[in-house]
């Protein structure tokens, strides 16, 4: 069964703070990438049909980062989240399969438990399926009420609308659905914008299927930590500081030294031979191909370069850079837009 997604990336990010009023919050970047493409990265890693990224405040910009790689639609009005996917109706309504929705303000999402939810939706059979949490504080959160005996899913009540008891539920909503796309667009359909808001939400549909005898279940994530949303620059910082932990370790588990991971920052899309030393104090971002046994650093910047191998980079700025075998390049060197060839030295 084919699989599509949808991107919900038109909020404004009014708590980024941003002197910029056209600077919409998925673009604001984590080690060089845009928050938004780090969500579009697991998706193509989930074998997506199509892609589409619904774009609003801030468009322009978002557009820019997306459109080679999706299918994008405006939401001209801030009326809601399920205001939102509707405007995914012309590119998906009426196709067979399964479609993932997600917030564009995600990055800490992977493929393993995007794949486990898709796995769960598909076995079940289920008509929608939602990402949960189980935290110990979740205020603030919507929260996932089940019945009592069988433990099915019921509804989502926003923070502001729980009973006294329903406001102890610790299981949460993450934002990230699995739907059987034809139902999907049949039921957006029928939600209203009766409440305060005069929004259209996408958690009414659950009630909805509920109460047509549709199937309804949730996977849980095995770390809540996964579903963390942006909305701040604090957010920000502390979601940085957990994706440049998972990119060290990986690299680290494919053959590099990395002698102080506390302070070495290195972008998604960099690729890393074996037996390379990086030293402390040193930043590698954009699309950089860095071959075998290089030594590179300390206080070493590099952005969208190859360097190849047996190379010793160190106190250097190289940006654009294609680097031959066995160079030799610092102390305190910038250097930009050039070729390097075999053998040489660049130094001060």
């Amino acid at each position: 069964m084919k699989r599509y997604s949808v991107i919900l990336a038109a909020g404004k990010g009014t708590r980024m703070k941003s002197r910029d009023v056209n600077r919409s919050k998925v673009s604001f970047p984590i080690l060089g990438k845009a928050l938004v493409n780090y969500v579009l990265d697991v998706c193509e890693q989930l074998d997506t049909k199509e892609n589409v990224v619904v774009v609003g405040f801030g468009g322009e910009v978002t557009k820019s980062l997306v459109e080679d790689r999706a299918t994008v639609v405006w939401q001209h009005q801030t009326l809601g989240t399920g205001h939102a996917l509707m405007q995914a109706a012309p590119i998906l309504e009426g196709k067979k399969g399964h479609t993932i929705v997600l917030c564009g303000d995600t990055p800490l999402l992977t493929e393993k438990t995007l794949n486990n939810l898709f796995k769960k939706h598909e076995k079940s059979e289920a008509d929608l399926t939602v990402l949960t949490a189980v935290i110990e504080n979740p205020k603030g959160y919507g929260r996932i009420i089940r019945n009592d005996k069988t433990r099915q899913v019921l509804a989502i009540r926003e923070d502001k609308d729980c009973s006294s008891d329903e406001f102890e539920v610790c299981e949460i909503n993450s934002g990230v659905y699995v739907f059987n796309n034809e139902k999907l667009f049949k039921y957006l359909k029928l939600i209203k914008n009766n409440n305060s808001q005069h929004e259209y939400y996408l958690t009414d549909l659950i009630a909805l299927f509920v109460r047509d005898d549709l199937k309804v279940e949730a996977y849980i994530a095995e770390d809540a930590q996964e579903i963390f949303g942006i909305n701040d620059r604090t957010q920000l910082a502390y979601a940085a500081k957990v994706i440049k932990k998972r990119i060290n370790k990986e690299h680290m588990k494919n053959g590099v030294s990395i002698e102080n991971p506390n302070t070495t920052y290195i972008s998604p899309d960099v690729t890393i031979g074996k037996d390379t030393v990086i030293m402390p104090n040193t930043i590698i971002l954009g699309n950089c191909e860095i071959g075998d046994a290089n030594f590179i650093g300390p206080n070493t910047f590099i952005t969208n370069s190859n360097i190849g191998d047996d190379n010793k980079v160190s106190y250097s700025k190289i940006t654009n850079c294609k680097i031959g075998n066995n160079t030799e390049i610092g102390s305190f060197v910038e250097i930009s837009d050039i070729t390097v060839s075999d053998g040489e030295k660049i130094k001060r």
